[in-house]
This record gives C-alpha cells, structure tokens and sequence, in this order.
C-alpha cells in the first residue's frame, strides 16, 4: 500500500501514478487575478517518499474541466520554495501589503 502525507489530497495526488510528475500535492491557495479565467494556485508538494516539501507557486489558466493540478503553468513557468524558506517569503510578502 502506497503512503500519503496527512496533508495530501488524494485527487491531486500523483505520487504513485507512472505518467505523472510523481508529487504529493495538498489542497491548493488559489489567489484570484484581474482575469476571471486565470489564478495563482498555491500547493504544498513532496516526493513520493515524503522527502523534500516545498511550497509550489503556479499561474494557471483553467480550462472547463481540466483538474487544476494536470494543468501546464502559463508560461511554463512556476515556482518552488523549500519549506525551510518558506515562512521567510511569507513573512517577506506580509511586509509588502
């Protein structure tokens, strides 16, 4: 049997799945933007082992029915922050508003 992180949503999870890119996935933060179709989802992800969190940082345009976590980030680009780091860029991001 294949182990899960308390924090893991199963229906996101691809750590076990062949074709996937084999994370651990929590329920997203979703951050609305100026366009309605478009959002920056906010995940904590960890190897199938686990080992090694990080916050992952996405902007994704949705498509109907496409999951969220299957989606190609606009751009191809997203962003990974350790967890050890993690609450210095929040506490970073807090200061700015």
């Amino acid at each position: 049997m294949n182990a899960h992180p308390v924090w893991c949503v199963r229906t996101a999870c691809t750590a076990y799945t062949p074709n996937g890119d084999e994370l651990h996935r929590s329920e997203p933060v979703v951050v609305k933007t100026s366009d309605p179709a478009v959002g920056l989802y906010i995940s904590k992800v960890a190897d199938p082992d686990g080992s090694d969190e990080h916050i992952e940082l996405v902007l994704l345009e949705l498509v109907e029915g496409q999951p969220w976590h299957l989606t190609e980030p606009l751009h191809n680009c997203d962003i990974l922050i350790s967890i050890d780091r993690a609450d210095a860029v929040r506490q970073a991001l807090t200061a700015l508003v």
